[in-house]
């Protein structure tokens, strides 16, 4: 049984901590899974964390296809080869991040995810870590030598965790991620718990 699990959120809000730790506890119960990360580890990807280092004049349209070009890689190379092996993928950012961090820059929300949605899987479940401003940008301070220009700047943050809020969908998950992660992992494993199965889902059919 194959799931797409997504952790999404501002900066600092912990989704790559509570991402990793699904996946731990996702094994431990004997969940094949796998964890993998955007932007990817690819040439591309790599580049993509360079420009939010280094760079604060890239339009937001080349950023996004940016990340467009370094999404459709992963879903051929990573994303649906595992998915089609029955493992769980758990996923530290997807295409939500474009929508509200892009959207941030003064891009359309929706055009950003129905774009994503003509060739990348839909999420099982998404869960969006949300965490107030102040509190994720100390937390960046204090696990980071280096902040990102780009994305790591408070007014901006605000936008985007603004833009978060503003997320619809039957399959999202909203989060409060103040709390200490022990707590809010348990929140986000109760939720996974509920999800119906393939098998309780086609046994509903009439």
């Amino acid at each position: 049984m194959s799931r797409l699990i997504v952790f999404e959120g501002i900066d600092g809000s912990g989704k790559t901590s509570l991402s990793r730790l699904f996946v731990k506890y996702l094994n431990q119960k004997g969940v094949p899974a796998v964890w993998l990360r955007e932007p990817t580890d690819s040439a591309l990807g790599n580049k993509i964390r360079r420009v939010a280092q280094e760079s604060e004049h890239i339009s937001p349209q080349q950023e996004l296809d940016y990340f467009i070009q370094d999404r459709r890689w992963d879903v051929e190379k990573n994303i649906l080869p595992a998915l089609r092996a029955k493992k769980t993928v758990v996923l530290d950012r997807y295409f939500y991040s474009n929508a509200c961090y892009q959207g941030a820059r003064g891009m359309d929300m929706n055009t950003i995810i129905d774009l994503n949605m003509s060739f990348a899987p839909r999420p099982d479940l998404t869960f969006i870590i949300d965490v107030d401003v102040d509190r994720a940008l100390a937390r960046i301070r204090d696990s980071r030598s280096d902040m990102a220009k780009l994305f790591e700047k408070k007014d901006f943050l605000m936008k985007v965790r603004a833009n978060y809020l503003q997320l619809t969908g039957p399959n999202l998950q909203f989060i409060d991620g103040n709390r200490d992660l022990g707590t809010v992992l348990a929140e986000i494993i109760d939720h996974f718990e509920k999800i119906p199965s393939p098998n309780d889902m086609s046994a509903s059919q009439p």
